[in-house]
């Protein structure tokens, strides 16, 4: 039993009855909450939800502590009672009160002031990706920019004014997905089993800006194929493809712009689920699909200088050797015909041993077929010649996709030794742009993180485990979920644990990696990189790195500290983070030698 006391003007008392004495103090104290909380409702101090939820929060039964207490009665004869008196001044609930509502206020306040600095820094790296036409990338960080400013008076300065953010960036998107192109460029017919064929439309997807169409990079869609909507593999320097029904006139096609939590940062990820996900009209679009056509692809004539233009020799660099790449072209020819007819057997006197076993696992990693007609570039580096490009698409279950670009280095021999998946128009400019930089260090770069992520896709732990230093530190980041309790719900928020690890022990982890999952796919974009100051071959480079397998995914920056004085790469730091730091702020270059 409880009885609840009248309130004095200075006092709030309550009391409680049970055979037990800390169930009759539970219950005084839990009607003198009731008491509390409708006093600092009654009282019009201004108290708004968040400060009432932590009023209540703190005057619980459970949190309550500044309370005084008598036993004023206990048990006797046939009566197994205690009753419990309790009270508390109205001048300390006050004071309290005020404390919460300071406290809330400063927590308020600093929330404030970091969301004000998440939405410039996710709105400049939007402006940053436009530059280089990563579209995809852009629409991801000003979404979430846009999100960030809702509900709130932010403004940014631009076009040398102040303008309210929601308004400035709900128009930009807008606009940038209005300026996207998106045209079917040939069809392939491809047979599913002896029963089911399919047309694969290429696309090319363009950014048009100031009259000049750029191609796209990054960019998620979805599609209608026929038959349900599906996703297509994310855009890679401007190519996309549709799966599609035979007969199809035009394709329901939607823009992606919004991610689940493995693409946005856990703080974003709950403010998209608090606050809704806005429509963009301009996502949606309608291709056109012309009549369907299959394409029979013809050999092209090959320019082997074509690359050359964007190399220019400086007095530091080897000179390369001069090669016809007459019998180059012939042999990659006849390998892409392999591809398409998948017969890979003859092709196998093209390839060295080793370049055979590579060429074998690529071909098996996914259901390799070629996109599009490829346009092949050769370019002279050491003793190989570097055949640019065959562009794949290589598909997993539950209708995961990738298109990737595959180089193909042939050796004096006019064999293929290795090949790689080349980088990503951006990735690749990022390095070539270093015209300071010696023609063999900038190729020396290039070919080593095209190793590196390819590494990952084929299993190659022979070569991993070659190139990291015995002594290298290792720093790798998970995604874990945490619990955390919100008012009256308790939220799975996700979080980034770190661990350092040994060459052993990162090593073992590949391995189980590589035996365990059906793909990883790794994709640099956001490359930066800096020089010893001492013009020594130490680089530290850092990528923004987007890493997916069938179990698990995340999109974070890795930082590499490499020695590339030798015949084979070494590392010495590896470091993932999910946040992004100046070059400077990572590593000290002068530390590394």
């Amino acid at each position: 039993m409880t009885m609840v006391q009248a309130a004095s003007d200075r006092y709030l008392s309550a009391s409680g009855s049970a055979d037990e004495l800390d169930q009759a103090t539970s219950r005084a104290v839990a009607s003198m909450s009731n008491q509390i909380s409708q006093y600092v409702a009654n009282a019009g101090r201004g108290v708004d939800d968040e400060v009432a939820h932590e009023v209540t929060r703190t005057f619980s039964d459970t949190q309550l502590s500044d309370y005084q207490f008598l036993v004023v009665k206990k048990p006797q004869g046939d009566d197994k009672d205690y009753t419990v008196f309790v009270f508390i001044g109205k001048a300390r609930v006050d004071e309290i009160v005020a404390e919460i509502k300071e406290t809330v206020q400063e927590a308020n306040s600093a929330r404030a002031k970091q969301a004000d600095a998440d939405l410039r820094f996710y709105y400049g790296e939007a402006c940053r990706a436009i530059k280089d036409y990563r579209i995809g990338d852009a629409l991801k960080y000003l979404y979430w920019s846009y999100v960030i400013s809702l509900d709130t008076q932010a403004t940014i300065e631009e076009e040398g004014r102040a303008q309210l953010a929601t308004l400035l960036i709900e128009n930009k998107i807008e606009r940038l997905l209005k300026n996207i192109n998106i045209s079917v460029v040939s069809f392939t017919k491809e047979q599913i089993n002896d029963f089911q064929e399919r047309y694969k439309a290429v696309l090319n997807i363009e950014y048009v800006q100031d009259g000049i169409a750029h191609k796209v990079t990054n960019l998620d869609y979805e599609y209608y194929d026929g038959i349900t909507m599906k996703g297509g593999p994310r855009v890679r320097d401007g190519v996309g493809t549709l799966d599609l029904q035979y007969g199809m006139d035009q394709v329901n096609f939607q823009i992606v712009y919004k991610y689940g939590e493995s693409e946005t940062p856990p703080e974003v990820y709950a403010l998209v689920q608090a606050k809704g996900k806005k429509t963009f009209a301009s996502a949606t679009k309608t291709i056109a699909i012309p009549m369907m056509v299959e394409e029979q692809p013809q050999p092209q004539p090959v320019s082997p200088q074509a690359i050359e233009e964007t190399l220019v020799t400086d007095d530091n660099s080897s000179v390369a050797p001069v090669r016809d790449h007459g019998v180059m072209l012939s042999r990659i020819q006849a390998v892409e015909q392999a591809i398409r007819r998948k017969d890979y057997l003859s092709v196998k006197a093209y390839f060295t041993e080793d370049g055979f076993d590579s060429f074998k696992k690529l071909v098996q990693y996914g259901s390799a077929t070629i996109v599009g007609t490829p346009q092949y570039r050769f370019m002279d580096f050491g003793q190989l010649t570097l055949c640019r490009s065959i562009t794949m698409q290589f598909r997993f279950r539950n209708n995961k996709q990738f298109i990737e670009s595959v180089t193909f280095r042939f050796n004096d021999n006019n064999l293929i030794e290795s090949l790689a998946f080349t980088l990503s128009d951006v990735a690749e400019g990022d390095i070539l742009d270093k015209g300071n930089w010696s023609r063999d260090s900038r190729l020396t770069l290039m070919t080593f993180l095209e190793d590196y992520q390819t590494a990952y896709a084929l299993g190659r732990i022979d070569y991993l485990e070659r190139i990291f230093s015995e002594n290298a530190l290792i720093i790798v980041g998970n995604k874990v979920e945490r619990r955390v309790e919100n008012k009256d719900r308790v939220i799975i928020m996700p979080s980034v644990k770190y661990d350092t690890l040994s060459k052993a022990q990162y090593m073992d982890r590949l391995r189980r990696h590589f035996n365990t999952k059906e793909y990883i796919n790794l994709n640099f974009t956001e490359t930066d990189f800096e020089r010893a100051s001492n013009g020594m071959e130490f680089y530290g480079i850092r990528v923004r790195q987007e890493y997916f397998s069938n179990t698990y995914g995340d999109v974070g920056y890795l930082f590499l500290l490499v020695d590339l004085r030798y015949d084979e790469p070494v590392i010495h730091v590896r470091a993932w983070q999910n946040d992004k730091l100046p070059l400077d702020a990572l590593f000290g270059m002068t530390d590394c030698y």
